[in-house]
């Protein structure tokens, strides 16, 4: 590699090789969904950081067809949906988000504890807040504890799926 330049082409290249088009169909376009989702997430599993990396990198000079056909097959969906060209420009962008920070805020946690720390061990609640603090973090705390992050996920598209029924 000559330079950073090179090693982000390569970042990119690496992980384009394994981002496949999404299998969408509208006859059954919830569960066809909720299927592209789990597949967006576990690439984003499978190459850790890349939303980090692309909002500290400027990576359009390596954007290519290939790397935007996941989109495009989305986008296509949304419309194919009857929703209408601004609710496709909403809908694409917020699936793509809710899976990436997803997989960047809470898998990545799951998958990549840290030193000393189980991969239970963050919910996103607080572990023993003070005494009067948090009342309504500490209330949901044996729930956030007991529920492991694909059941959590799951939620995350039922209202994804909420959200684009509306704007139909």
């Amino acid at each position: 590699m000559a330079d950073r330049r090179d090693l982000l082409g390569e970042i990119v290249a690496v992980c384009r090789e394994d981002l496949a088009a999404p299998r969408l169909t509208t006859e059954h376009w919830q569960e066809s969904l909720r299927a592209c989702c789990r597949e967006l997430r576990a690439w984003y599993r499978s190459h850790p950081g890349k939303p980090a990396l692309a909002r500290a990198e400027d990576l359009t000079p390596f954007g290519s067809a290939d790397l935007l056909r996941p989109a495009d097959v989305l986008v296509a969906f949304f419309l194919d949906l009857g929703l209408s060209p601004q609710a496709t420009y909403r809908a694409w962008p917020v699936t793509v988000l809710r899976v990436s920070g997803f997989a960047e805020m809470r898998d990545a946690w799951h998958d990549r504890p840290p030193a000393g720390s189980g991969p239970a061990a963050w919910t996103g609640v607080p572990p023993n807040p003070a005494a009067g603090e948090l009342p309504h973090l500490r209330r949901i705390a044996d729930v956030s504890a007991s529920e492991p992050p694909d059941v959590l996920f799951e939620s995350v598209l039922t209202m994804l799926i909420a959200g684009v029924t509306a704007m139909m």
